[in-house]
């Protein structure tokens, strides 16, 4: 991940500057595999099944949201500035101090938070003229609270209201700008309705007037009943068709992915797939059975183009309860999170804790070295374990050699689970510890996180593992260092 210290801010492009930011804040990128969860700013939202989601504090979230979507900046009066803005809810039970607090210590952990814009009942109607205002309000509001980047969620008619499809894009050109001016990379995504990316739909004006600008997009594939997609030989699937949901997350993200079928093209790297967390979070699109996506998925790998993560609404509602009451006990993030990770989910042995994140790593020598990067720990009935795991072992990373680390988390009822890694310190010399404030030209090797790569390119900033296939860096085998 990229993650820089915010020492003092300097507002460019004329902007005034603004005072008591959080000068804790850190701008984080996520490596590898999203998986991304919206987080309500409100409490007890009613379900379309009857259920309802609580309000949550962000520490609460599972870890293995890497993402989490601060729900919304939106415009809070009609008769007043039409600039949106973010308020933290008061019901929430968090001061502003405390919610900071919370984002800096998710970046800590390598997490990123995004504030989201608009939602379904969003009044956002920029001018002409706003962009200025805008790019200034949403730069306030990261440095206050420590925003990592923005959501575009516009719905219904503030998708096209007034000049947003070109006001909000080029504002957050100007944002995007200033924060590359200080080698950070404020993260730009969008969450439209699957329909309006079809040639010449809706979203498609954010979509051209921010590209080399936005980082992913996820698209929402729920809430839109019986629109779906064509498919030759087996002809119209519809989002809310059951039977042929493994075919339709497959179909939908091809044609994505190449701009077929009649839909604006989105590379596969940069698309997340949304889905929501259970019947309650939307009226349709729910996967009863997380093998449609997870087959569908591994199809897409196969065929070379694997999609970037998932994406939901919402962790409030994986962490609600059904009409009866019931918890839903966090069961989109358990489905989800071991797959898009790395390690698809399989039952625990006896009831057992399981531990994720722990592969045998290289580390070159004098670098720094977190046991705990990426690792979490879940348990079926006492959940989140992650604070609960041990280590045994220490890593040198002055001194060449191999360490043996073995990692331990005990459940409530008194099940252990441990996992061994293996930690090289090495010294090749055919290549460097990456630096982020390093250019690096074609041809030039780096190591990170204990992998060797090639620049194919000039690059400044671009962390390895983060590019994608067709980015700049290229993963090399430890035998091409030589």
């Amino acid at each position: 991940m990229l993650r820089y210290k915010t020492i003092k801010v300097m507002v460019a492009f004329g902007f005034s500057v603004v005072s008591n930011f959080s000068f804790a804040n850190e701008m984080v990128n996520p490596d590898g595999g999203l998986v991304v969860g919206y987080w309500h700013n409100w409490c007890n939202g009613a379900g379309y099944s009857g259920g309802n989601s609580p309000c949550v504090s962000l520490e609460e979230i599972n870890p293995m949201y890497n993402v989490v979507n601060v729900s919304f900046m939106r415009v809070e009066s009609l008769s007043g500035d039409r600039i949106p803005t973010f308020k933290l809810n008061p019901n929430i039970g968090l001061s502003e101090s405390e919610f900071i607090s919370q984002v800096d210590k998710l970046n800590e952990q390598g997490r990123a938070v995004l504030i989201a814009l608009g939602g379904a009942n969003a009044h956002i109607a920029l001018r002409a003229g706003d962009e200025k205002s805008f790019a200034e309000e949403l730069i306030r509001i990261t440095e206050l609270y420590g925003f990592d980047g923005l959501d575009i969620d516009l719905e219904q008619a503030a998708i096209e209201a007034s000049d947003n499809q070109t006001v909000i894009p080029a504002a957050l050109r100007i944002v995007k700008d200033h924060y590359r001016a200080q080698g950070k990379n404020f993260q730009i995504t969008m969450a439209p309705e699957f329909p309006y990316l079809t040639q010449g739909g809706k979203y498609i004006p954010y979509i051209e007037n921010l590209e080399g600008y936005y980082d992913w997009i996820n698209p929402q594939f729920y809430n839109q009943g019986g629109d779906g997609i064509w498919v030759d030989g087996i002809g119209w699937i519809a989002q809310n068709n059951d039977a042929l949901k493994r075919d339709f997350v497959y179909y939908m993200s091809d044609s994505l992915a190449n701009g077929t079928r009649g839909f604006h093209k989105i590379a596969h790297n940069k698309l997340v797939f949304g889905i929501p967390a259970n019947i309650d979070a939307a009226a349709t699109g729910f996967i009863q059975n997380p093998q449609d996506l997870y087959l569908a998925f591994d199809q897409l790998a196969a065929d070379g183009q694997p999609l970037r993560g998932v994406m939901t609404w919402s962790v409030n509602w994986d962490l609600g309860t059904n009409a009866s009451g019931q918890p839903y006990r966090e069961q989109f993030i358990k489905d989800y999170g071991p797959y898009i990770h790395g390690q698809k989910p399989t039952p625990p042995t006896n009831g057992e804790p399981t531990i994720i994140g722990i592969e045998d790593i290289r580390v070159v020598q004098g670098s720094f070295f977190d046991p705990m990067l990426g690792v979490t720990a879940t348990d079926s009935e006492d959940g989140d374990l992650t604070f609960a795991v041990t280590i045994d072992g220490q890593v040198d990373t002055s001194t060449i050699g191999n360490y043996t680390l073995t990692y331990r988390v005990r459940d409530s009822d008194n099940n252990v689970t441990s996992k061994v890694r293996t930690v090289e310190v090495h010294n090749n010399t055919c290549a460097v510890a990456w630096d982020v404030n390093s250019v690096y030209i074609a041809g030039e090797r780096v190591f990170h996180k204990g992998k060797l790569w090639q620049a194919g390119w000039w690059t400044l900033g671009e962390e390895p593992g983060t590019t994608g296939q067709w980015g700049v860096w290229r993963e090399l085998n430890d035998d091409d260092c030589s």
